[in-house]
């Protein structure tokens, strides 16, 4: 069944100057929250142009819902985490409901969360009969007693696959200037990933932080940072080749922490675009390319050498994300995020960030090529390490999904080994 999504503005916010989160009206992020979530159109009671679609009333909306149609409907000024807006969806037709909080009681130990997924039979009836009555509330009511289907929020997981932790649910109505910037502050910090490297976790959040608070008032927007960062990460490769190697090293590590801001940008304001897992790629090219820069600049004075090194750090740290590919590929599971060792070990593996910051006490003592056939040695052994956790985990996933998997590694275990056969 089509989904539509029917929204309006917060009556107390004036258009004019409406309340912001991560520099963008909140009216506007719950446009590009229903359109993420698959609505196919975003009827704005209302609303100004620009968002959505424009309807003058309710009225006007009900002629264009379907009887078969579902409807999304976000309370005005609602900030909702998009784990919300699913859940809700995929239990549809359903509301959501906290047990402490929300946008109004609903009995003695709930009260609803401002978004359900209505019937559109049942929207074009409350609106044919609505007069000068709320349109949210009245619906609420209508629902309510037919027993429309509840999802509780304090039983839904909070762990993140995609982020790769546990994310508390952000759920806010702001009504202040200072409550939209607590507000801001709780969307940024939600949209920070776990189970990184240690100058992903440890040094650069802040930096990350901060320029997606510069970023997000103005209209530039994730791509244009994965292109600055392309564009940045060029320079550097230039660097290294031409024996600017100070320059080059700087820049790499500079653009680590940009690296993360296009993701965080995108997460933060809701402004995905099909070109977001470009940005992968050309990390994956930009960092092949700088490696093989380098080894043409030692190769200068050093003969061959250099490039087999390079070949070595290429070779085997591909290997390795293809590896963790196949693994996301076959079980819908990040293989960093697969156990406690992984998440451990992924803190100081070999990637990018790593590699380069490991350059950094060499190129102090001027030990620049000792320092990348480090880096290619760190790459080796990142493969291995990975390798093993991928056969334990596709083995373990195998046996979890299926009976004849599972049977094959209890025949076939070896009777020398811990855990084989008796």
């Amino acid at each position: 069944m089509p989904l539509i999504a029917l929204l309006a503005a917060a009556p107390e916010v004036p258009l004019s100057a409406p309340l912001t989160v991560v520099g963008r009206p909140v009216l506007d992020r719950q446009v590009r929250q229903a359109r993420h979530a698959g609505a196919q159109r975003v009827l704005v009671l209302g609303g100004p142009s620009g968002f959505g679609e424009a309807v003058p009333g309710p009225g006007a909306a009900a002629a264009l819902i379907g009887d078969d149609d579902m409807v999304l409907m976000l309370a005005p000024g609602l900030v909702a985490d998009e784990r919300i807006v699913a859940a809700v969806i995929a239990a549809a037709p359903a509301l959501a409901t906290w047990p402490d909080r929300g946008v109004e009681r609903i009995d003695a130990g709930a009260m609803a969360a401002g978004v359900a997924v209505y019937p559109g039979a049942l929207v074009r009836r409350v609106i044919a009969e609505l007069g000068e009555w709320d349109l949210n509330s009245t619906l609420l009511r209508a629902a309510l007693g037919e027993g429309l289907a509840r999802v509780d929020l304090a039983a839904l997981p909070l762990y993140a696959p995609a982020r790769r932790r546990e994310v508390p649910m952000t759920w806010a109505v702001p009504a202040t200037s200072e409550e939209a910037a607590q507000a801001t502050t709780t969307v940024i910090k939600a949209a920070q990933k776990g189970c990184l490297d240690w100058p992903a976790r440890f040094v650069h959040p802040p930096i990350e932080d901060g320029l997606v608070r510069l970023l997000g008032p103005t209209p530039i927007t994730p791509n244009m940072v994965t292109l600055f960062v392309a564009a940045l990460s060029l320079v550097a490769g230039v660097a290294f080749a031409y024996g600017w190697l100070w320059t080059g090293l700087i820049l790499a590590l500079i653009s680590g922490p940009l690296d993360g801001v296009d993701g965080k940008l995108a997460r933060s304001r809701i402004e995905f675009s099909k070109w977001g897992d470009l940005e992968h790629v050309l990390d994956k090219i930009a960092e092949y390319g700088w490696y093989s820069a380098l080894a043409g600049h030692f190769a200068v004075t050093m003969g061959h050498a250099p490039w087999l090194v390079a070949a070595l750090i290429i070779l085997f740290a591909l290997a390795e994300a293809l590896g963790g590919e196949f693994f996301r590929r076959f079980t819908g599971a990040q293989l960093d995020d697969a156990g406690d060792f992984e998440r451990r070990f992924r803190l100081v593996s070999g990637r990018r960030n790593t590699f380069f910051w490991t350059l950094v006490p060499f190129a102090a003592f001027g030990a620049w090529y000792a320092g990348f056939v480090v880096i290619a040695v760190y790459a080796v052994v990142t493969f291995f390490i990975m390798q093993y956790s991928l056969y334990r985990r596709l083995a373990e996933y195998g046996q979890a999904h299926s009976e004849t998997v599972a049977a094959n590694f209890a025949a076939s275990a070896y009777d020398f080994l811990p855990g084989g056969k008796r």
